[in-house]
């Protein structure tokens, strides 16, 4: 579940940091949202607010500015550092990868790190041990729009 919310997340996070020019974001997440930061191309760290939902990839807001951004690619890749294993990778391109072949995007990445206890919440997959370190890597493009 927390995997599906960072994606989302990072996703909302890129197209609103490209949408405002890289204004710099300020105070917490509207109620139930999370807020998550990402460091794009060209622009610099960003915060974006996401709703809290699996498999959510709808449209995120800035935090601190006004701005949206559309998803057009995401990639993830979750591993257990202790044990050097990918437990999952993941991609997705609206469209196939055709979709919006005429707008200009911007590319924004974030990692995260928790102990596989927390990473996980619950039920840990199977050969992970709660304290092993778990790393998700997350890469996405995105449209902005202000």
């Amino acid at each position: 579940m927390q995997r599906r919310l960072l994606c989302g997340a990072a996703v909302v996070v890129t197209a609103l940091a490209l949408s405002t020019g890289g204004a710099s974001a300020s105070g917490p997440a509207p109620p139930g949202k999370d807020a998550i930061d990402l460091d794009c191309e060209g622009i610099g760290a960003v915060t974006i607010s996401v709703p809290r939902a699996e498999d959510s990839n709808g449209a995120g807001q800035l935090v601190g500015a006004k701005g949206h951004g559309i998803l057009v690619t995401f990639s993830l890749t979750v591993t257990d550092l202790s044990t050097n294993t990918v437990l999952d990778s993941e991609f997705s391109a609206v469209g196939g990868g055709h979709a919006h072949p005429n707008q200009a995007t911007t590319t924004c990445s974030a990692v995260f790190s928790a102990s596989a206890s927390e990473f996980f919440g619950g039920e840990l997959p199977p050969g992970v041990a709660a304290d092993d370190i778990i790393e998700a890597s997350l890469s996405v493009e995105v449209i902005p729009k202000v």
